[in-house]
Formats: structure tokens, sequence, C-alpha cells
């Protein structure tokens, strides 16, 4: 559990393209963010678990409906969350499997796939043509904006705040070099 991302010098990590970078530093700031719960004394009983427990099911819920976009395949969900949310350390597991998952995508789809629209079904039904790329930039700006949610959760009860930001990230790399 919890093994470290790829590391990449900070030339390496400058040099991906602007997609593959902002896959690999969501993944980054996914394992920031984990790390962060995890350190909290009793999680489960903390104000706020609930709800972030549920933010996070939701960005994972997600993450795999565009994962099985991603790969043609039906995703098989009927809603954004699951019934019943699993704990963090599930959570926790699952991240790391579907971060891994995506910063292996971005680094491995020929552009000219990434630019070939496809049709989507989101879990209400409707259907929207995007690309590759279009889905991979949802992704990151999705799971950023839910995280954001996590952070003030976090804030207001009293857990320690976390950075994550592009140059923590850039940061990080350069110094595990």
């Amino acid at each position: 559990m919890n093994l470290p991302l790829p590391v990449a010098s900070a030339d390496e990590t400058l040099a991906l393209k602007p997609l593959q970078l902002l896959v690999t530093h969501c993944a980054w700031a996914n394992r920031q963010l984990f790390a962060a719960l995890r350190a909290v004394d009793s999680f489960e009983s903390q104000g706020g678990a609930d709800l972030i427990r549920m933010a996070l099911d939701h960005i994972h819920v997600v993450r795999c409906v565009f994962q099985a976009h991603l790969q043609g395949v039906s995703h098989g969900f009927t809603a954004t969350q699951r019934a019943v949310f699993p704990s963090l350390a599930e959570l926790d597991l699952e991240s790391e499997a579907i971060d891994r998952w995506y910063v292996d995508a971005a680094m491995s789809i020929p552009p000219e796939e990434l630019a070939r629209p496809r049709d989507v079904r989101f879990t209400d039904g409707k259907v929207v043509t995007m690309t590759p790329a279009a889905m991979l930039l949802y992704v990151v700006t999705h799971t950023t904006h839910h995280r954001g949610n996590v952070d003030v959760i976090m804030i207001q009860a009293g857990m320690p705040r976390r950075r994550d930001g592009m140059p923590e990230f850039l940061v990080s790399r350069a110094s595990a070099t």
C-alpha cells in the first residue's frame, strides 16, 4: 500500500507533456491527501470524516466511470456515489490503484488516440462526445475540485492542512533525485 509513484527528475518532470504532467501531479496530490488523512488520530470519529469519505467516494466513482470510457467498456454505474461508502483505508487503496492506472494511461495513449472523439454515457444516461484528452482533463479538474472540498472540511475539523500544489509537486520531484 502507498507505493511511491514513479519518480522523474526535475528535468524529466518538466519535459512531460502538459496533460501527462497534470495527471501525474493529480496522482501525487491524491497521495498527499491520503497520507494526511491517515495521520489523523481516530479519523473515522473526527467531525467531517463522513463528508470526507463521501467526497472521496464520489471522486473515485467518477474516475472509474471515465476509466471505463477510456477503455471503451461499460462502466456499470447508475450514480456518482456508492450506496455504502468504503472505509478510508479502502478508499486509499482504490485511489492509489486508479492513480497508477491514470498515470500509465496518460503516458501511453498515443497522440492520435488522445484526439479521437468518442461518445461517453454519464450515470444519468446523457451522452456527450469527448476525446480521451478531454476525459483526462475532466478527471484531473474534477478530482482537484473535490480535493479542495476535502481540504475545507479538514480545516474546519481542525485537521492538519497539506500542501499539494504544483510548486510543492515540482520541489518534491527535484528533491527526489
